[in-house]
């Protein structure tokens, strides 16, 4: 009896134990070519977990999708056997063009182009026009292959065009299989200003053989787009940016061109700009004067490029964030009128820089500050380091005058080739004092180096000054 108790027993502890344990497999995830590309999530499993599988292709190459057909990455499965997942690496863009659909000419209705489900879902040859009141929208997963320099999309007056892939699925428009090179395409130009140009998880790949690889000359709204390649811009911007987020341009010569100095208020957060020959926002306009806009220079990590300096005249503000560059191009200057307002809001940690394009003593102008407006907050330069202005022996880099009105704070100002700053104080002339009561240029916190001429030159007693003189301290040099 005691002998079947035991037996009883230890079958009991059999079943409690195999009934506890839960089957395990084995997942296997390889690439079809290591070099073009690396996996993960190789492993072994519980039944019915979810995993993760992920591929990446390497620099140059791209993931066209899983042996099974299904082109989700990262993707996640379920485990309910043993399996092998295969990434399919290429060195093309779709990795082919068996089953394209060739496409040229235009549209002039509706028109959606759908993925097609093979490696390049469409062909274009030449220039292919959305017209008339036509919406061309391109789905997620899209590869479009263009034939040759001359390829692009054109968007006319009225027309539209929304491309909208995903982080996993995005849309792809390349060049032909037998050009890997920068330029291979021309360009997508929209000239609309229908709310549904819409670009989102678009990868424009070595376009950009004319101007740039996208041109706005109506509006257009960039998220998540990837600029990888081109001759000379990115993106070009006569028109309007509604919102530009989130996106990456590589491999260019310059990364955006602006043709206006108030569109700098169009670049949103998450811009991300590397490896460009000149990674710089190039503006080439000379003038800021549109009544009452205001120009907001946000701090998008690389210098904005003042080709053409600026002259923010009219009521026009030039108002700039925190940890904001400008580089100044040979000779020219920032130039403030009577009624305007500039506004450098520099931060100790993150102060506003103004420099020339080369680093040479009295390289560029300076600035120069006319204006004698006390609305909307003044004039002030705070945290600003003004570096290598100041053209000649007889300039300076920072000008005021007798009616300016502004709050200078912390500011650095060096190499000027000249003076650092040329000032204007009243002088009663019967007594040949001078009147501060009537003069509105506050200062603290200013430093000098490297400055020619001497650090404060005053135009009315011409004295050169080591620090900014004031009623109860005048510190001549």
């Amino acid at each position: 009896m005691k002998r079947l108790i035991r037996f009883f027993t230890l079958f009991l502890l059999v079943l409690l134990t195999l009934a506890g344990c839960t089957k395990t497999f084995t997942i296997k995830v390889t690439s079809n070519n290591d070099e073009w590309g690396q996996v993960s999530g190789s492993g072994t499993y519980k039944k019915g977990e979810v995993v993760t599988i992920s591929a990446m292709p390497a620099v140059g190459y791209y993931f066209n999708g899983w042996n099974d057909g299904i082109n989700t990455n990262p993707r996640e499965i379920t485990v309910t056997g043993n399996a092998e997942y295969v990434a399919i690496f290429s060195d093309t863009p779709g990795g082919g063009t068996e089953g394209a659909l060739e496409v040229s000419g235009s549209i002039s209705a509706n028109t959606t182009w759908p993925d097609r489900g093979v490696a390049v879902d469409y062909i274009i040859d030449g220039r292919f026009y959305v017209e008339g009141n036509a919406l061309l929208t391109i789905e997620p997963g899209v590869t479009i292959m263009f034939t040759g320099t001359y390829g692009g999309i054109f968007v006319e007056e009225n027309a539209g065009l929304c491309m909208k892939g995903t982080a996993s699925n995005p849309i792809i428009l390349t060049g032909p299989t037998n050009n890997p090179n920068v330029g291979a395409w021309d360009c997508v130009y929209v000239t609309s200003n229908r709310n549904d140009n819409q670009f989102e998880y678009v990868n424009f790949i070595n376009g950009g053989s004319g101007d740039a690889v996208v041109s706005v000359n109506g509006k257009l709204s960039m998220k998540h787009c990837l600029i990888n390649g081109a001759l000379h811009y990115g993106v070009l911007v006569n028109g309007n940016l509604s919102a530009f987020e989130n996106n990456t341009i590589k491999n260019t010569e310059y990364p955006i061109f602006l043709n206006e100095q108030e569109k700098v208020g169009c670049f949103g957060t998450g811009n991300t700009y590397t490896n460009n020959a000149k990674n710089m926002i190039v503006i080439d306009d000379y003038w800021l004067d549109e009544s009452n806009v205001t120009a907001n220079y946000t701090n998008q990590g690389i210098p904005y490029f003042l080709k053409a300096g600026v002259h923010v005249d009219g009521t026009a503000t030039m108002k700039v964030n925190a940890g904001v560059e400008f580089v100044l191009d040979y000779d020219q200057s920032v130039s403030v009128t009577s009624n305007a307002l500039i506004q450098v809001n520099g931060t100790a940690s993150q102060p506003v820089v103004f420099r020339g394009l080369q680093n040479e003593s009295g390289y560029w102008n300076g600035i120069e500050i006319y204006s004698s407006r006390q609305t909307n907050g003044g004039n002030n330069l705070t945290y600003c380091n003004i570096q290598n202005a100041g053209k000649d022996a007889q300039e300076a880099a920072l000008y005021t005058w007798e009616d300016t009105r502004v709050a200078l704070s912390n500011l650095n100002i060096s190499g000027s080739h000249g003076y650092g700053m040329m000032i204007s104080i009243p002088v009663d002339w019967d007594t040949e004092q001078y009147d501060f009561s009537n003069y509105h240029v506050t200062a603290s916190g200013l430093a000098f180096s490297n400055c020619a001429s001497g650090n404060i030159f005053e135009r009315n007693k011409e004295q050169v000054y080591s620090s900014m003189p004031g009623a109860k301290h005048l510190a001549r040099r």
